[in-house]
């Protein structure tokens, strides 16, 4: 009896592992667990150049499917397949961010100023410094002009670029020696000027929370823009014009009386990711016209407003979550593994000439084709059905304390320069007495160099737009793009500074 017992116990453990062997393989093989998979970024990428992680990330993964190809083809062909609806009156989680990816870190990164570039260059027929910089010493451009070129060098190459500048007899300032303390400082300095600014919130606040203590994320942006639209329904309208690669809105709100009849006004901000002091500032500017609207002088009143805040969506959360210097948006290329566009060099102007690349690893790729891009489409197609009466197009960007116009893709002025001239003077005047700080006015190709692409020049070729100025913002050049929370707002009003000064000056 007991020997019976015995041998149906040890079958029926038999049974039950031959079971658990036959469950446990297909369970597993549907297990998703984050915590266990293997970070496939690194920490060398950088905002667009050669050095891009994307090709990396792409090869792993080939490399990790080989064993496993048609499960992988699904997952691909699942993510093409989706889609992220999106109504103006509700929240929307759009986009889609990789969890495994590391956030880019700038360790002991300095940032330079090099002078005498286009002089010290052109005497030894090489190649552009910044594209030498780039390939040679993985070094990232922030801005460049025929005077002076800013980048930013990676700890690891620091001694090699300098040697290669100290060669050609050229001079360098340093200008930051630890990058990513610039940007650890500016996300903690945000962070307790939000948190002081919590504790004082009274009923008048924003529902949306923005504020100008701090930058904010696309959600909290595109809530204020409902907000706004929810507490003057009679004179505004949020518009949806198209969606990013990641599926995420491109959004415009316009702000008139009479639509028809008065003229317009466009601005826009975020067209480069990294560039934070934009959208901020243009979030501030449509603050500052509707908070006392029903206070206004006539000649903003009386005009239609269209206000961007974000043009690039993708980029800019990209820029939030995993790369504080990443410029262009997240398109994929079709010929390459690197991701992105300059969407400022994507404009039907001067879209093949000087000042933008063909290659699609670097910050200032143009594209497949003029306007290729959605985010370039959508606003051409919204600004050419409303050319008519279309007076003023301000885009803001940073850094530099500049107001230019026309042109940059060619070295020649508009024909009513001296009018555009005036008003710009105008403005940094008025800037300077506000603030203190000091702005230029000027053509763009004398100040900003050469390059073709940009929204202004387009606009004001395609559409006519008479006062079109590309806004420089804060600062010069020691903060750069990681300009402190505590600047936000006094730049903001330089921003609208030069948008009351420009509404006045239109007939």
């Amino acid at each position: 009896m007991i020997s019976n017992t015995r041998w149906n116990v040890v079958a029926l453990v038999v049974v039950l592992a031959t079971v658990i062997a036959l469950i446990m393989p297909s369970h597993f093989a549907t297990a998703f667990d984050v915590s266990r998979m293997t970070p496939v970024a690194d920490r060398n990428i950088r905002t667009g150049n050669k050095m891009l992680i994307e090709k990396e990330i792409i090869e792993e993964r080939q490399v990790v499917s080989e064993n496993d190809s048609n499960s992988t083809q699904a997952e691909v062909a699942l993510d093409e397949d989706m889609s992220f609806p999106g109504e103006d009156d509700g929240d929307s989680d759009d986009g889609v961010l990789d969890v495994n990816e590391i956030p880019v870190r700038y360790d002991e990164a300095q940032l330079w100023r090099v002078y005498n570039i286009s002089n010290a260059m052109s005497r030894r027929n090489m190649l552009p410094l910044g594209d030498i910089l780039e390939s040679k010493y993985g070094g990232t451009i922030w801005k460049e002009n025929s005077k002076f070129l800013d980048v930013s060098i990676d700890k690891k190459h620091v001694k090699a670029a300098r040697a290669f500048l100290e060669d050609h007899n050229l001079n360098t300032e340093v200008l930051n020696y630890n990058i990513q303390e610039m940007i650890d400082n500016e996300a903690a300095v945000g962070a307790n000027l939000t948190q002081s600014e919590a504790g004082q919130r009274t009923k008048k606040a924003a529902r949306s929370g923005i504020h100008w203590k701090d930058y904010h994320d696309l959600d909290t942006i595109y809530a204020f823009m409902r907000e706004i639209r929810g507490k003057f329904p009679n004179i505004c309208r949020l518009y949806t014009i198209g969606k990013t690669a990641e599926g995420r809105d491109l959004k415009v709100l316009r702000i008139s009386e009479n639509p028809k009849n008065y003229k317009k006004i466009w601005i826009d901000g975020g067209i480069h990711a990294r560039e934070w002091i934009s959208p901020a500032t243009v979030t501030f500017i449509l603050y500052q016209l509707m908070s006392k609207w029903q206070e206004q002088p006539d000649y903003i009143r009386q005009r239609t407003w269209y206000v961007m805040p974000v043009m690039n969506p993708d980029g800019y959360e990209y820029s939030r979550q995993f790369n504080r210097l990443w410029r262009k948006n997240r398109a994929p290329a079709k010929r390459s593994q690197c991701l992105g566009v300059d969407l400022n060099r994507n404009f039907d102007i001067g879209w093949n000439g000087y000042g933008s690349s063909t290659n699609p690893c670097s910050d200032t790729y143009r594209g497949e084709s003029a306007g290729s891009e959605l985010e370039t489409d959508a606003v051409v197609k919204f600004l050419t059905k409303r050319k008519y009466n279309l007076d003023a197009y301000l885009t803001f960007h940073s850094y530099g304390q500049m107001v230019v116009y026309p042109w940059a893709y060619k070295a020649v002025k508009v024909r009513d320069s001296g009018v555009l001239q005036r008003v710009a003077t105008t403005a940094v005047q008025r800037i300077e007495k506000k603030t203190g700080e000091i702005y230029r006015a000027s053509v763009t190709h004398e100040v900003l160099g050469i390059a073709g692409g940009g929204s202004d020049d387009w606009t004001r070729a395609a559409l006519g737009t008479q006062y079109v100025y590309t806004i420089e913002l804060r600062d010069r050049g020691h903060f750069g793009f990681v300009l402190p929370p505590s600047q936000i707002l006094e730049t903001a009003i330089e921003g609208y500074t030069v948008v009351d000064t420009v509404a006045q000056a239109i007939k």
